[in-house]
């Protein structure tokens, strides 16, 4: 009786095992088939392909190592599913939906070691969280824009477009130590001759129009340091020479003055109307250090358009040419 128990027992066991491996069998090959329908689906339909790919890792995980390679292959091509799910999102400007789209595809590409998926979806992270960032900012919205933008700078430090954005937002806030130093940095970023360039006329526009400003309401000391921050940017910029040279003699600097209105009148190269107003700032340089009689020859050369009466009347009552 006893050995018939241990046969029958033994014969239980082998139809357990043989069931097993055929269970494993079908696991298998439910994982394959799982795998081989993705694969037409992650251009066309990405969130298709992204579910038959976890059901086949799912799948391989209870097979267990016969199925590594089956695994292995499905985990190859998740992250680029989800990579072109984002794009997809993106497009149709579901911003927020691509980015959780790219943010998985970023996990699951270093997860799973695709360098080319992880590259692109922080290009593309970037990108949207500088777009928001950038509308957030015209929004008036600087904490919203600030978020967006400090995770994209988080993401790639040499972001030209999101240094210039987070200079924009330091701009806005009129805090000029932080966006000189952004704009540095957004200029030391790049190789790209157009982006330098955009760095540039940020810095040259912002002091430029704050300097003019602070110029034309006599607070002449606080306007020459603004527009020397603006020829750092471009030292040709004849509007900046000219208002720094009026802030020069706001503040009786006549030597900086003269050196400041020469340089303007040497860029105009000999255009009489043009070269107006930095003769009548040489001449009023000049008359500050007492040396009249120049000061009445680049008055009567600032004789021309809408200097001519203000020329005219210092030569007439203030400096008495001629007489």
């Amino acid at each position: 009786m006893k050995l018939k128990t241990i046969r029958l027992f033994v014969v239980a066991i082998s139809l357990m095992a043989g069931f097993s491996v055929s269970l494993s069998a079908q696991d298998l090959a439910a994982a394959t088939k799982f795998y081989n329908s993705a694969l037409p689906l992650i251009k066309s339909d990405p969130s298709g392909a992204i579910q038959a790919l976890n059901e086949c890792i799912t799948t391989c995980g209870q097979v267990g190592a016969e199925a590594d390679s089956v695994k292995a292959a499905a985990q190859n091509k998740l992250p680029g599913a989800y990579y072109n799910l984002g794009t997809n999102q993106a497009s149709a400007k579901e911003l927020d939906n691509a980015t959780g789209s790219f943010e998985q595809a970023l996990k699951y590409g270093k997860e799973y070691d695709t360098p080319e998926v992880v590259s692109r979806s922080i290009s593309a992270l970037v990108r949207i969280h500088s777009m928001k960032a950038h509308a957030y900012l015209n929004a008036k919205n600087t904490e919203k824009a600030q978020e967006n933008i400090t995770k994209a700078l988080g993401l790639d430090s040499s972001n030209t477009t999101a240094w210039l954005i987070q200079a924009f937002i330091y701009r806005d806030a009129e805090n000029d130590d932080a966006f000189e130093k952004t704009l540095e940095s957004a200029s030391m970023s790049s190789r790209n001759p157009n982006e330098i360039r955009q760095a540039q006329q940020a810095g040259l526009k912002y002091f430029l129009v704050k300097g003019s400003k602070l110029v034309n309401s006599n607070k002449h000391e606080e306007g020459a340091v603004a527009l020397e921050k603006a020829m750092k940017y471009d030292a040709t910029s004849k509007d900046a020479i000219f208002f720094l040279a009026k802030a020069y003699n706001g503040i009786s600097n006549w030597d900086k003055a003269i050196e400041t209105a020469n340089k303007g009148i040497e860029l105009e190269e000999d255009n009489a109307e043009k070269e107006a107003k930095f003769y009548f700032e040489l001449g009023t340089a000049q008359k500050g250090k007492g040396d009249n009689a120049a000061a009445c020859e680049s008055f009567k050369k600032a004789m021309v358009g809408q200097f001519l009466e203000l020329a005219k009347y210092e030569i007439e009552v203030v400096l008495k040419c001629g007489q």
